[in-house]
């Protein structure tokens, strides 16, 4: 294990392939492509939904456990959750899919 407190590293989102959803609370899907020192790697499926109050909330992929509950399928600290969350609302909000967000969760 490399400890890296103290370095910094830029961290890129591409958001990209919106693909509109016919629900009651979803209603778009994109992919994420993350970008951190030199490594990418995709997060498929993350969904916007309708919040009661008129506005959008983010949400990270998820998969029924064995319970058939939902589980999140990626986990991410806040400081790279809330960055990743404001580029799909934007995105969302550029391809008119979506209105300023009223709260997010993942």
């Amino acid at each position: 294990m490399q400890d890296i407190t103290g370095d910094t590293a830029i961290l890129t989102f591409v958001v990209s392939n919106a693909r509109r959803i016919d629900s009651k609370t979803l209603f778009a899907m994109v992919d994420v492509e993350v970008q951190l020192a030199g490594v990418a790697f995709l997060i498929q499926g993350v969904q916007a939904r309708r919040l009661p109050q008129a506005g959008t909330s983010i949400h990270l992929p998820t998969f029924r456990d064995i319970d058939g509950g939902p589980k999140t399928a990626i986990i991410l600290p806040d400081e790279v959750r809330e960055p990743l969350t404001d580029a799909v609302l934007a995105f969302l909000m550029e391809e008119r899919l979506a209105r300023p967000r009223c709260g997010s969760a993942s």
